[in-house]
């Protein structure tokens, strides 16, 4: 196991790599436009690494070598079966570091021009005058470092990494196989918003509180550790798989703190220019026998099943450039109440364009309440009853800025489409228990009052559920030797 995914703190990757190779991963905020403060997180490996026996199929002297080396690799991982001689992820030193920065510092400028295709070469030392956080695992308090050089790699070695770490080696799922797992489910009635701290996960439970499939299975993360509930697994009893709208660790980081998620199986959209975090992620979930279904869908290609209840679920690719808006939103329409949810993801309302077929009367925020406002206007309220769900980690943070989630603007523009807000503040949300049309999983810290999880909602068609859910959290009976640990309390 690579020590990224390590739940034991201490054993994660040691201190900080002097030099590393990286990704731009994600920034925070999602529009750098007129942004002060930036959080850059970069997705990095130790360059020291590359050269050791470990490493023989990803020689960054031969890229065409490298690229032939890696597609075998991964045909024989998706084939099944023994795994391949010279696998490089186990003991691949994968690092998360954040850099945070404001407008005018010496780095802001080459870190807002930074697109995901681009490999950075990345030198820290001990001491310095620019700080930043390093990360060994995902659960792990960071290491500071100090950055003393970044600068776009080009050539071979670019060439080379960019071929070592290539979703097109990922062969494509058969469009059977992704209806199938969309297939797999029976009625739905009820939609469940897991509280996972600064992170994303949602089940679609039939009668019995059965979840039937997870969009997302995300948790904090990094950063945002603390905001993770401490134990956390979810419900197997339904053999439900699992669609991860995209590929950012806080929509999968769940995985590693329940050992009944890895071996499940898997739909994910075909990404580009993931970083080695991710790629480490995939063989993670192959090595355990999981099944990883890579669907590669055009923007704004559907794929619809109904399940004979009236009930059509469509999953749909979303039109972004980025690795938040170019995922998968997932839809549910109910001909009988006349009722849509639509989940998400991080990608923007513009970005998914049109969908549900009926009046919403379930939305998930996107992106944890982050100002998305440049990215399209929420769906406004029309339904007699229905339900807004924020899902956010207490006080979470994103580097060393001032930013949480979620945000005013993103609060005041679904206020302003007819979601009722209740108690929360619209200039500083998410300090008490909302009311009226929200859900949300966590409250923020304010005055004498201390930040606290809210623990999981859920809610119905047409009108609340009865909570808390009776069935859960439930032990060894939940499809797994020590059983969940989400209790559904809100409605």
């Amino acid at each position: 196991m690579n020590r990224i995914f390590s739940t034991n703190s201490e054993d994660r990757w040691p201190e900080f790599p002097p030099r590393s190779y990286a990704r731009l991963d994600h920034h925070e905020p999602d529009d750098l436009t007129a942004a002060h403060e930036a959080v850059f997180s970069l997705d990095a490996i130790d360059a020291r690494w590359f050269g050791s026996p470990l490493s023989a199929r990803m020689d960054l002297s031969k890229p065409n070598d490298t690229r032939h080396q890696m597609r075998d690799f991964w045909a024989q991982m998706f084939k099944g079966g023994l795994t391949p001689v010279n696998d490089p992820f186990d003991e691949m030193p994968i690092y998360n570091i954040e850099v945070t920065a404001t407008r005018g510092d010496r780095f802001w400028n080459l870190l807002i021009s930074i697109q995901e295709e681009d490999w950075l070469d990345v030198e820290l030392a001990q001491a310095g005058t620019f700080p930043v956080d390093v990360y060994g695992s995902l659960l792990a308090a960071p290491v500071t470092a100090h950055l003393l050089s970044l600068q776009r790699m080009t050539g071979d070695v670019a060439t080379a990494l960019s071929n070592a770490f290539d979703v097109d080696a990922w062969p494509d799922a058969a469009e059977w196989e992704v209806d199938n797992i969309l297939s797999g489910i029976g009625t739905i009635d009820m939609l469940a918003m897991y509280d996972v701290g600064q992170g994303s996960a949602i089940g679609l439970l039939d009668s019995s509180e059965t979840v039937q499939l997870f969009f997302d299975l995300g948790a904090g993360a990094y950063g945002n550790r603390k905001t993770r509930p401490n134990p956390l697994r979810f419900c197997w009893r339904g053999s439900p798989s699992i669609i991860l709208s995209h590929w950012d660790a806080d929509h999968w980081a769940g995985e590693n703190s329940d050992h009944g998620a890895r071996a499940r199986k898997w739909l994910a959209p075909r990404q580009y220019n993931l970083g080695p975090r991710h790629h480490a992620f995939a063989h993670r979930i192959l090595r355990a026998g999981g099944t990883l279904n890579i669907w590669s869908g055009a923007p704004g290609t559907t794929r619809s099943v109904s399940n004979g209840s009236g009930q059509t679920l469509s999953i749909k690719r979303c039109s972004g450039t980025s690795r938040n808006g170019s995922g998968i939103a997932c839809y549910l329409d109910d001909v009988n109440w006349q009722a849509s949810w639509l989940l998400t993801g991080d990608a923007g309302y513009s970005e998914i364009g049109s969908g549900p077929s009926y009046t919403l009367t379930a939305l998930t925020v996107p992106h944890h309440g982050a100002d998305m406002t440049h990215k399209g206007a929420s769906p406004a309220m029309s339904a007699p009853h229905a339900r807004l769900f924020y899902s956010f980690g207490p006080d979470n943070k994103h580097g060393r800025t001032s930013i949480s989630h979620p945000t005013a603007a993103a609060v005041t523009a679904h206020d302003g489409a007819g979601w009722r807000h209740g108690s929360w503040s619209l200039t500083a949300p998410a300090q008490v228990v909302a009311g009226g049309d929200v859900l949300a999983t966590a409250s923020h810290s304010h005055g004498t009052l201390s930040a606290v999880h809210l623990e999981s909602a859920v809610a119905g068609w047409t009108m609340a559920p009865a909570v808390p859910l009776s069935t859960v959290p439930c032990a060894s009976a939940c499809g797994t030797k020590h059983g969940c640990t989400s209790s559904v309390i809100q409605a």
